[in-house]
């Protein structure tokens, strides 16, 4: 499973934003078409393609995203403020990002009859709200493009969380929200169906899969069902 849109979802509608942002005057222009144009510039000083083992490292990147983001929106925030934006961030994930109210349903049944494996674009931080959530234990499996230096679709990805399982690519199922990954799953000789918990926010994606498409887990479920 991926992470984004699979299991937890942006509190505020911007992955990288914390609460502590969204409370200062920075909150008002995050759902703006500038904020969308800044993030795509900044978006690489995450690092979520880079080497990072802890929250620690992590940091950095946070950081600089931040000062990417402060000034081409012009906030006009103090080092001192994007320090403590950057720290919010990562260790009050949980006000940054929510979990789906269906994984405690199905996440254990899954893991008692597959087995399961997490496969995300992120960086270490994510670990926190999914253990905060009770969740991370029923993951067999782990790998975050910052465990790798990579990013899905990038085959590398897939073939660690095979490997990391134990599993062959051609009796995996990947579930993601976007396209491209789940090609690039496909062409690691896995299925893939989409997960669209939101519809109207992503039918751009959803016009350009042609694959399996489910909405809940609820739906995921009878789908892995009608595989076995």
């Amino acid at each position: 499973l991926d992470a984004g849109g699979v299991l937890v979802y942006p509190a505020f509608g911007a992955w990288h934003i914390g609460a502590l942002v969204m409370e200062s005057r920075a909150g008002e222009t995050v759902a703006t078409a500038e904020f969308a144009l800044a993030h795509e510039a900044c978006r690489h000083h995450l690092g979520e393609d880079a080497l990072i083992e802890t929250e620690r490292e992590e940091l950095p990147f946070r950081r600089k995203y931040l000062a990417c983001m402060n000034e081409r929106m012009r906030w006009g925030f103090s080092q001192e403020e994007i320090d403590r934006f950057a720290r919010d961030a990562i260790e009050n994930v949980s006000r940054r990002m929510g979990l789906y109210s269906d994984l405690p349903d199905y996440l254990p049944k899954w893991q008692k009859r597959y087995g399961l494996g997490l496969l995300s674009d992120t960086s270490p931080s994510l670990r926190r709200i999914l253990e905060e959530g009770g969740i991370w234990q029923y993951f067999d499996a782990h790998v975050f493009s910052t465990d790798i230096g990579a990013l899905k679709p990038d085959p590398r990805m897939y073939a660690a969380i095979a490997r990391k399982l134990s599993a062959e690519p051609k009796d995996c199922l990947f579930v993601d929200d976007f396209e491209p990954n789940l090609h690039g799953a496909i062409d690691a000789g896995m299925r893939a169906v989409q997960m669209a918990r939101d519809e109207a926010a992503d039918l751009w994606r959803l016009e350009r899969w042609d694959g399996p498409v489910v909405r809940d887990f609820a739906e995921l479920d009878r789908y892995a069902e009608s595989l076995a």
